[in-house]
């Protein structure tokens, strides 16, 4: 998977962004510190329903945290470094994480958790 950014674009990005805020933590008592994970691509589907007919779109994504290392929410920042949101486990054929939706910034993909 290609990308618009590199690692170390995308590592400097959250890197500035956490600065100063590395010990908040969200509701599930996890802090930020210990969520962010080394950024690498990944893919997840981002399924919309128009007249009752899913529609599986895949999306290449930077994969910047993870709730646990068991499991649970991946936060994920666009290919191009504009928006964060946060992924999950869909249905057992999805061969994906499924999108649950864009948030925006860092620290509200983080504490949407």
């Amino acid at each position: 998977m290609e990308s618009t950014m590199t690692v170390a674009e995308v590592r400097e990005l959250v890197s500035s962004l956490s600065a100063g805020k590395l010990s908040t933590i969200n509701d599930h008592h996890v802090a930020l510190k210990n969520a962010l994970v080394e950024p690498r691509m990944i893919t997840i589907i981002a399924r919309t329903t128009k007249k009752c007919r899913p529609r599986d779109e895949r999306l290449c994504v930077w994969l910047v945290g993870q709730e646990s290392p068991r499991g649970g929410y991946l936060m994920v920042l666009s290919e191009d470094g504009s928006r964060f949101g946060l992924a999950a486990e869909g249905f057992a054929q999805d061969k994906f994480p499924i999108l649950c939706g864009w948030y925006g910034s860092l620290l509200t993909a983080f504490l949407g958790m």
